[in-house]
């Protein structure tokens, strides 16, 4: 299928100007009201050339297309990088990724140094809210600054990591999730205050499954369905807006973070390359009403140009501003004369920092574009916009003065940031299998020295590449056996990637066949002998197989190499209980809750062995913790129960005795406390009668109690 060609033919232009023909003429204001509302709207993976507004037929879209009709929609809009994080933080911060740090899912949380578009708001006295879709949005990456609220949560349970439910959220809910958040700030105190919204949608990310009637309608082309959902999940906010008087006041804008190949030079998702399939995205601004005309603006611009163009708009003068390295656009949207030409940096490290391949670099024009790669581009998107004519030569005077651009703004920019590209970050196993579930193959490689040049070009591995991915996505499906075959063809061509090792090693764990897996492990530590994911994986074996001394050295090595993985804490927390060394394990499970107190189960463990050490009072924040995180279990009841009966709260203990036991009506431990309970409170006859219960399923337990009971009952 044709993408959107850069320059529309006469016949096109005119249908479109016909569907956008009302509104203001160009500069019939140049201002926005004082503290405007803003309404920023991110949808993830979607390509600007499968939206009616762009000129594609296959799709509905008239929530997007009527956003267009009202305001400026640009036709040449350019992500900095195809992956969500990545992107959002170009996009959120008007900044290039040498500056900010952020080139892919290992790089490290946003830095302070860095400022956010929300902190702007929410200096000049914004509301300030975020809803997102993703787990590849997650406040622990750093996005969250700046929101007073910034709803991200998937689910309570943070280790059921295999269901993709957990992890991301369908366009409906989160869009329930703002509005419940708009109508909570109508009954409140704050509605004369102006809002910051970012939304941000993730359906039309893999795989492909939109809900009915969009599946059953776009069942030849379910990319499309995920997009016509999204935009009718759009419409449903745009009509609570304007039921609400919101909408006519309200800057909205909408932007994508990247595209999607869809079997496009040769990649099926995003991430690898840099052409446009991955890059070329919309954005369009919808001013309030009669602040300015629709109209489509042709000029080549990129994400990076949002924050400064929102600020603009809105008349802030923020400190933010001083680290934009994007250009304001708000002259062409009130329909001024337009900047001159600003070249358009983006970039791909994925490949290098996961498999040890070459980045790639591209910086594009109005015309050209040109890719940094062992096995240089060049392509004259005018004429060849699916950028499949490579015009590259050495002595072309147009791909020296590109290439000289590319590395004018690396050098401008890269010299604020100390964070290394070419290293990544490692990651938390629970982070790698969240974005596992999400198709990405987030693993660190090894750090090299090597040049770009002296690395295999992507294009030259895009073929083993797509091996990986299906080997993965065997496993994903139950057929380990298949997945280790065709791990098997992908070693043939790449017999040093450490990667096939250790996702044969995760099949082998599948299909129960432990010693494999073990060895299998070994050979990728022994190409990467810090891979995390690796270490990890071996740890988990050897506690599976009761071998925690074994474990024990590799989860502490795994602990110095990254000693924000909270995973490895509460990993050594279970080995030091298992050696009797309660105060280690208290200490290890502490570390673990204070590296991601959204973990339920560091937080029951915490608790529960504070209740062994009969720290009572300081057990009681844990617990509820984990409880208000969504566990509901016997030994989290019993010991709050325990907690709260040593702190002299008896009613309350005996409430989660009671709840224990419908769990476990024949625990006797349980039986006894909640005896003890009702005897603390002066309640002989009950006590007396769960103390029977007790005595009876477990004899030895109770003894010890008896001369207790016995003399309550002859007082």
């Amino acid at each position: 299928m044709d993408r959107f060609p850069r320059h529309l033919s006469a016949i096109t232009v005119v249908l479109l100007a016909l569907c956008a023909s009302t509104g203001l003429s160009p500069g019939d204001s140049d201002r926005l009201p004082g503290r405007t509302p803003v309404l920023l709207i991110t949808v993830d993976t979607l390509r600007a050339d499968h939206l009616g507004c762009y000129g594609y037929g296959r799709v509905r879209t008239p929530a997007i297309d009527s956003l267009a009709a009202q305001g400026t929609r640009f036709e040449d809009d350019l992500a900095q990088v195809p992956i969500t994080l990545p992107s959002h933080t170009s996009l959120l911060t008007g900044t290039y990724p040498m500056y900010n740090g952020e080139h892919d899912f290992t790089s490290p949380s946003l830095p302070s140094r860095v400022g956010l578009l929300a902190e702007s708001f929410q200096r000049h006295g914004y509301d300030t809210a975020a809803f997102v879709s993703s787990f590849v949005l997650d406040s622990s990456w750093g996005l969250n600054r700046g929101f007073q609220t910034y709803d991200d949560h998937f689910d309570p349970h943070q280790f059921e990591i295999s269901n993709p439910g957990n992890i991301e959220r369908h366009a409906g809910e989160t869009v329930g999730h703002l509005l419940a958040w708009l109508a909570d700030r109508k009954q409140g105190v704050t509605t004369a205050r102006p809002f910051f919204i970012w939304l941000h949608l993730y359906d039309p990310h893999r795989p492909y499954n939109p809900p009915e009637p969009f599946h059953a309608e776009y069942a030849s082309h379910l990319y499309d369905g995920e997009i016509a959902y999204t935009d009718s999940q759009l419409q449903r906010l745009f009509d609570a807006l304007r039921a609400s008087r919101l909408y006519d006041q309200t800057l909205i804008v909408l932007a994508a973070d990247h595209g999607e190949s869809l079997g496009e030079h040769g990649e099926d998702e995003h991430s690898f390359f840099v052409y446009n399939a991955t890059l070329h995205v919309p954005l369009i601004f919808k001013p309030p009403r009669g602040m300015a005309s629709s109209h489509a603006v042709r000029r080549l611009v990129g994400n990076i140009d949002v924050a400064p163009t929102i600020l603009d708009l809105v008349h802030m003068e923020d400190p933010l501003s001083r680290q934009f390295q994007g250009t304001s656009r708000a002259p062409e949207i009130l329909g001024r004369d337009a900047a001159g030409e600003h070249p358009i940096y983006s970039e791909t490290y994925y490949p290098r920092v996961s498999f040890r391949w070459s980045e790639l670099r591209s910086i594009s024009t109005d015309r050209f574009k040109y890719i940094q790669a062992p096995h240089p581009e060049l392509y004259d998107l005018v004429k060849d916009p699916h950028e499949l004519h490579n015009l590259y030569g050495e002595r072309n005077p147009t791909s020296a003065a590109l290439r000289e651009q590319l590395i004018g703004i690396e050098r401008r920019f890269k010299s604020f940031n100390t964070h290394d590209a070419k290293a990544g970050s490692p990651l938390s196993p629970e982070t790698v299998e969240k974005l596992k579930s999400l198709g990405y193959l987030a693993y660190s490689a090894p750090v090299q020295s090597e040049s770009s040049g002296s690395l295999p070009d992507p294009k030259d591995r895009v073929k083993v590449y797509k091996l990986l991915l299906r080997a993965y996505a065997l496993a994903s499906a139950g057929r380990s056996e298949e997945s280790n075959r065709t791990l098997d063809a992908v070693a043939a061509q790449e017999p040093n990637l450490h990667l096939v090792s250790f996702l044969r090693a995760e099949n082998f764990v599948r299909l129960g066949r432990l010693g494999d897996a073990e060895r299998s492990y070994l050979a990728s530590l022994k190409l990467f002998p810090t891979f995390d994911q690796a270490i990890m994986g071996l740890a988990h074996l050897y506690m599976q197989e009761g071998e925690d001394a074994k474990a024990k050295p590799w989860l502490e090595l795994d602990v110095r190499l990254n000693p924000h993985n909270f995973i490895a804490y509460y990993a050594l927390g279970l080995v030091a209980r298992g050696e009797k060394n309660t105060e280690e394990a208290c200490r290890y499970f502490q570390k673990a809750v204070e590296e991601k107190p959204e973990f339920a189960f560091s937080q029951q463990e915490l608790g529960i062995t504070l209740v062994e050490l009969k720290r009572y009072s300081e057990a009681l924040d844990p617990l509820s913790r984990a409880e208000k995180l969504g566990l509901d279990n016997l030994r989290l009841d019993n010991s709050f129960g325990g907690a709260l009966a040593n702190a002299g709260r008896l009613q309350e203990a005996v409430g989660y005795y009671q709840k224990a036991l419908k769990l476990a009506p024949d625990d006797p431990p349980l039986r006894l406390n909640l005896a003890l309970a009702y005897l603390k409170m002066g309640d002989k006859q009950i006590a007396e009668r769960e103390f029977d219960s007790a005595c009876r399923l477990s004899p030895s337990l109770c003894e010890p109690y008896r001369q207790l009971f016995k003399k309550s009952s002859a007082q």
